[in-house]
């Protein structure tokens, strides 16, 4: 037996079937606003959007005002057999329609910061620095969150970057390394 309750926002919006779905009207508004997008779903039916770079702020600023005021992620792909390698994914959600939004874009290295659009993107977008070596043009504080300040090397979370090969210490590995 299944419960889909009639009265939810997204039910009221035009989408009974699945509530993650974008409404309707906010489809044909997206379309129109920008042609160029790519767009499709993920398995648990959450919308994604492929925007080119350059456009991706007026994305997130259309968006924004159309409801998706909570940013909850900033993540990345990185895959180093393509020119463009990381693919940022920006994981947006609105209250109003009770819809995730994913914005996806593909970057060489930089990227503008949503900071100026949503507070909540200034630890992510340190994180993403961090770890993957993305630059986050115009972040008002972009340094490292989790490694040590005087780190050197390789961002670690890049594909191209050899597995570490320092030892671990646990007591069952001490004889073994001389730790």
């Amino acid at each position: 037996m299944s419960f889909e309750p009639t009265d939810s926002a997204a039910a009221k919006a035009g989408n009974p079937s699945n509530p993650q779905r974008l409404p309707t009207a906010l489809q044909a508004d997206l379309a129109a606003a920008f042609p160029q997008l790519e767009r499709g779903e993920t398995r648990d039916g959450t919308t994604w959007l492929r925007v080119a770079m350059p456009q991706l702020i007026d994305l997130a600023t259309w968006v924004k005002a159309r409801g998706f005021v909570r940013f909850l992620d900033c993540t990345v792909v990185d895959e180093p057999s393509r020119a463009d390698r990381f693919e940022l994914n920006y994981l947006l959600y609105s209250m109003a329609e009770h819809c995730w939004l994913r914005i996806k874009t593909r970057s060489l290295g930089e990227a503008p910061s949503m900071t100026s659009l949503f507070a909540a993107a200034d630890w992510y977008e340190r994180e993403v620095f961090d770890l993957f070596g993305v630059c986050f043009v115009g972040h008002p504080n972009l340094r490292r969150i989790l490694l040590p300040d005087d780190f050197e090397g390789p961002a670690p979370l890049r594909r191209d970057v050899p597995i570490g090969s320092e030892p671990v210490d646990f007591t069952v590995t001490r004889e073994l390394y001389g730790t």
